[in-house]
């Protein structure tokens, strides 16, 4: 059976302070081995001898010590056209899916953003993997979305029927209904036509003269977990973990243990 623990170097030829938030089941304080995305960071750097020292912020917080330069770089990111002008990216950890969340006992037909103008959305704060089409129409008010500081505000408000939808990653999304919610979490579904499918990843700060290098060891060790099939074994190990079973729908799991998991 794979261990969830990874392997680092004999010895850290560097280390390197890298910043996230709480974002199960991809990156958590709260998980053993810390989340799918935190271990396959921490085994790509290892391949190069480097540690990454992970500490874990409010998401506004961990972005800006990252983007100034106080700390090197911060993981789980998708891309955006705001985010591109200061940061470098890496290539993908992985990639989410996108869908906006409702309550079972509602419906929720849509097939293009317009469909969507007399929909009132709740929505995290500085997140934008729902993709720069429904970040441009909601810049452009065609759209009703309103910013809240958390996924758990987001939800209650949908709970209480004061929105009707909230655009998540789908992992997350059941993860944190779950954590917040218990067993009420079954009153929550998912639209089967999804906003985006992002790809997540180390970014480092346009600032950091050390960034290119980082990212190019970084890469280095991502394509070294690919080729040898460790970056398979880690993800299949992580879907049979309780924080995806006892949240994810099977048939979501099934199919994604049937598809590619990086195009």
């Amino acid at each position: 059976m794979l261990s969830l623990f990874f392997y680092l170097p004999t010895y850290a030829q560097e280390r390197l302070r890298i910043t996230t938030g709480e974002w199960p089941p991809y990156v958590s304080e709260k998980l053993e081995g810390q989340g799918l995305m935190v271990q396959l960071a921490r085994e790509a750097f290892a391949v190069s001898g480097i540690q990454m020292d992970l500490s874990f912020f409010p998401w506004s917080r961990a972005e800006n010590l990252s983007r100034m330069g106080d700390r090197d770089g911060t993981i789980a990111y998708s891309h955006t056209a705001e985010r591109q002008k200061y940061y470098n990216y890496s290539d993908a950890i992985y990639r989410g899916t996108y869908a906006l969340f409702h309550l079972k006992d509602t419906t929720l037909n849509w097939k293009q953003l317009s469909d969507l103008k007399n929909i009132r959305i709740a929505a995290t704060r500085g997140f934008g993997g729902m993709g720069n089409a429904f970040l441009e129409a909601e810049k452009k008010w065609e759209l009703d979305v309103l910013r809240l500081t958390s996924s758990e505000q987001c939800f209650s408000m949908l709970l209480n029927k004061r929105v009707q939808a909230v655009p998540i990653d789908l992992e997350a999304g059941y993860a944190l209904l779950r954590a917040y919610f218990g067993e009420k979490a079954i009153l929550f579904t998912h639209s089967s036509h999804y906003l985006n499918q992002p790809t997540y990843h180390l970014v480092i700060s346009k600032k950091n003269k050390r960034g290119p290098e980082i990212i190019r060891k970084f890469n280095e060790g991502l394509a070294h977990l690919h080729k040898s099939g460790r970056y398979t074994e880690i993800v299949k190990f992580w879907y049979r973990q309780p924080i995806y079973k006892n949240a994810l729908p099977a048939s979501y799991l099934q199919q994604r243990l049937q598809q590619p998991i990086i195009d």
